[in-house]
């Protein structure tokens, strides 16, 4: 089994040798698939006893005696051993991959001067469409998926009773295309594993899977805007989960993780062994949930993250101590409710409160939520935070409350859903609204601001390999001050080998409408960029004008 298993984990890196410059699976929009631990495909009988063990003892036996008392008058050759069956089957293993991947063409069109001469006449330029546009950063509440980037995964399995191991390669940039990044592949990305078991207790049956490694588990996932409402835990720690049905058709499961997201820095010029610089910050999680069929399930979300280790801070001041650090939290109270029924469709909704102090101090890991990498990033998106704790300490309250209703006209006639001509109305929308907790010697403008983004499509496949897709999209940076806006109607034809199959190459042509405040490189008033890394990217003799409103996009993407 290692042999097999070292196979494996030699193909990954040669698939990775050129790195790759993020997930509830809908075939209209496939996406990766690294959540929660699978429990085991074979639950152990009701007589099979309750183990946490990845191995399992082989047991044999001698035959009861080498000779007999009454021996043979033909042979003096002792009786031959017999081996008693074994009490257990000896451990079998399954091995396989799975992945996901997405691979853009984004064309950004438009008429500008050249950047050598910006009082001449404009000319048509055709540039890569994230350079020129504002919705394209996975991190800033401006992400719509309509121009999501490179995209890459691939996991190897190791499978067998009660115990299954994940390895998976991630990365972010296609190099084969052009240039290198070398700080775009993750090799490894996760590696976790899962023991599990079944035993009776009474009539019931509960399940306890304990899992352990690095990977991203996560809760409250915002499908169409490929974020989470709860968490994402970008993470090595431990998770335990308890699942009890209640017969059938009722089950309620508690789910409690921790773990610790590193944070650090890495010189180059120091010796190999001792190039980074790792701290630590900390991270607790509990998930109560509660099924009925596939109707109905409601979960109740808790996470904290925090730190108490003085090696997250690379350099400190007054105002940015190790006392401060230490008082630093994230703290997360939610929940998400779906329902699904013939003739009524779909429904997601998931609220949460999140409390941010000192975000400032909490790295970049751990906790993702509403589009935030982490507590600093939530401090910057949302938080004003401006690198000056005397200005913002990148605290304060955020409520979101995403949504989700999903039909097909087939489910409202009663028929077969599958069948071609096909008819599918998605309709979705995501709220934050944010309070800022200033210092005293602040002397930022606003103490807070609602952000809220919406929108629906229609797509319709008259056979199973096409289909034609209308999308329209609202995002307010601020929906109490003018011209922090922009909107987007979205042409797209997709062809598929069955659209219920999950993979697709579409062709798709946006049309943008931007606010006066939605600008290359923009800022907000305290000076900082409204979409994180927007001053590097698309600063220069651009910067302060018009995003592209005209973009084509190509994209092969497939979930196997």
């Amino acid at each position: 089994m290692l042999r097999k298993l070292h196979t494996l984990l030699m193909l990954g890196p040669a698939l990775f040798a050129t790195p790759a410059a993020a997930q509830e699976l809908d075939s209209e929009e496939p996406s990766p698939d690294y959540g929660e631990p699978p429990p085991a495909e074979e639950p152990a009988t009701a007589t099979a006893s309750a183990s946490f063990s990845a191995s399992e003892s082989e047991v044999t036996a001698d035959a009861a005696a080498t000779s007999s008392n009454e021996p043979s008058a033909y042979t003096s050759e002792r009786a031959p051993k017999e081996e008693a069956p074994s009490a257990e089957p000896q451990k079998t293993w399954e091995f396989g991959f799975k992945g996901y991947f997405r691979a853009p063409i984004a064309l950004g069109l438009s008429n500008r001067p050249g950047p050598d001469n910006l009082t001449g006449n404009p000319e048509l330029q055709i540039s890569y469409g994230p350079n020129r546009t504002v919705d394209a950063n996975y991190f800033s509440f401006a992400y719509t998926r309509l121009q999501e980037q490179d995209w890459v995964e691939l996991f190897a399995t190791a499978k067998s009773k009660h115990v299954e191991a994940t390895v998976g390669w991630m990365g972010y940039w296609f190099a084969a295309a052009g240039f290198r990044n070398p700080d775009a592949a993750w090799i490894p990305g996760i590696a976790y594993l899962t023991i599990n078991t079944d035993f009776e207790v009474g009539n019931l049956k509960p399940n306890i899977a304990l899992s352990g490694g690095a990977w991203w588990p996560r809760f409250g996932r915002h499908e169409k805007y490929d974020t989470y409402t709860l968490a994402q835990y970008r993470q090595i720690g431990e998770q335990l989960k308890i699942t009890v049905p209640f017969g059938d058709d009722i089950s309620a499961s508690l789910t409690q993780g921790f773990g610790t997201g590193r944070d650090g820095s890495f010189n180059v010029l120091d010796p190999p062994l001792y190039q980074a610089r790792v701290g630590l910050n900390l991270i607790e999680y509990l998930h109560l949930e509660f099924k009925y069929k596939k109707w109905f399930q409601i979960g109740l979300h808790q996470n904290v993250q925090w730190t108490r280790d003085p090696n997250l801070l690379l350099s400190t001041s007054a105002d940015k101590s190790y006392t401060n650090a230490r008082e630093a939290s994230l703290v997360t109270f939610g929940a998400e409710v779906k329902a699904s029924a013939p003739y009524f469709g779909n429904l997601w909704i998931s609220p949460s409160v999140v409390t941010v102090k000192n975000g400032w101090a909490l790295g970049e890991a751990g906790v993702e939520v509403v589009h935030g990498l982490s507590p600093e990033g939530l401090a910057g998106n949302y938080l004003a935070w401006t690198g000056s704790p005397s200005d913002s300490t990148g605290s304060g309250r955020l409520f979101n409350l995403g949504f989700l209703y999903e039909n097909t006209l087939a489910n409202v006639l009663g028929d077969t859903d599958g069948a071609v001509p096909r008819v599918k109305l998605s309709a979705f929308g995501l709220l934050v609204d944010s309070k800022f907790d200033l210092p005293d010697t602040s002397s930022l403008p606003w103490g807070g601001m609602t952000q809220f983004k919406w929108g629906a499509d229609l797509e319709y496949n008259p056979w199973k390999w096409f289909g034609i897709m209308g999308r329209f999209d609202s995002v307010a940076y601020d929906i109490n001050r003018p011209g922090y806006l922009f909107s987007a109607i979205t042409a797209r034809l997709s062809f598929y080998s069955d659209f219920m199959s999950g993979e697709r190459i579409y062709l798709q042509y946006s049309r943008y409408r931007y606010g006066d405040k939605m600008v290359l490189a923009g800022l907000w008033p305290w000076n900082t960029p409204m979409v994180p890394g927007s001053d590097i990217i698309q600063g220069g003799p651009y910067a302060g004008s018009t995003p592209d409103m005209d973009v084509l996009r190509i994209q092969a993407d497939i979930q196997f």
